[in-house]
């Protein structure tokens, strides 16, 4: 009976310590269940802010890679109102090869529509770097040719569309009558623009002054490519090209922008892109 009865205590003692321990344990198998997931999460984040910086990276290489391309130069000055004076042009003509670009936004009317566009108008040198493809297939200098008082154009699919149109349709801008020839499938430098709010309508800068759209006040900006030449065009040179501009001139009012710029609205929107997910991974 005594030995019965010192048992007990030792019995009740060790159901009373089993009882955490198995508890304990319990915790411990789901705990590593949750912390699984933990990981799994965390690896995801890694994976996506890595991610995120390689994207950027590319672009940005990208961008530095084909600056001369998208720009349509090694250099580009432009300004808003008012064309370059000859001396301003005497100048820049000395340093290279220059083309010249108008843009400015309008509305194009077709007989059953109205829509807003994005005009640029180009010389006979445009482009000067790349390749623009039209469908159908035309030389730009044909596509963009007068005939009479009705001078050609070429524009952007999703022009056609919102007037409804096919190629061949007559449209009017302005005081100009233009004839849409077809349309572009790839335009070299469209991101050296930045933000549009139309679609593009490309014409010849003479059918752009026969819309009566040029006038002193309006919103025309006059854009100059400039192409150095070769042995004179390293980054080192265009460095210095860069700082010598604006001290050769002073009062012109241009904006200067190089092919290590080429699209500074893209290369802000990377740079946004990236600072919002490195603040995310913080939070």
């Amino acid at each position: 009976m005594m030995g019965d009865q010192s048992t007990q205590p030792e019995a009740s003692f060790w159901r009373q310590g089993i009882l955490p321990l198995r508890l304990a344990i319990r915790n411990v198998r789901n705990g590593a269940k949750g912390f699984r997931v933990f990981l799994a999460c965390i690896t995801l984040g890694v994976t996506a802010i890595v991610g995120v910086g390689s994207l950027a990276n590319a672009l940005s290489d990208g961008l530095e890679g084909q600056g001369r391309l998208l720009l349509g130069g090694d250099l580009s000055v432009s300004r808003i109102h008012r064309p370059a004076t000859d001396t301003e042009l005497a100048y820049l003509r000395d340093l290279g090869t220059l083309s010249s670009v108008m843009t400015v936004r309008a509305m194009a009317l077709s007989p059953d529509a109205t829509t807003l566009v994005e005009v640029k108008a180009v010389d006979d040198q445009y482009p000067a770097l790349g390749e623009i493809v039209l469908e159908p297939a035309l030389p730009l200098a044909t596509a963009l040719a007068s005939e009479g008082d009705v001078y050609g154009a070429v524009g952007d699919p999703t022009l056609f569309a919102r007037l409804g149109l096919e190629p061949g349709a007559l449209i009017t801008v302005g005081k100009a009558r233009f004839r849409l020839l077809a349309s572009i499938t790839s335009e070299p430098d469209k991101l050296s623009g930045g933000v549009t709010y139309g679609p593009r309508l490309m014409m010849s800068q003479e059918g752009l002054i026969a819309t009566g759209l040029v006038q002193p006040g309006s919103l025309v900006r006059w854009t100059y490519r400039l192409q150095l030449p070769e042995g004179a065009n390293s980054d080192r040179a265009l460095q210095n090209l860069e700082a010598t501009l604006p001290k050769a001139l002073p009062e012109s009012g241009f904006e200067f922008r190089s092919r290590v710029n080429a699209s500074p609205q893209l290369t802000r929107n990377i740079e946004r892109f990236t600072r919002s997910e490195e603040h995310t991974s913080e939070l």
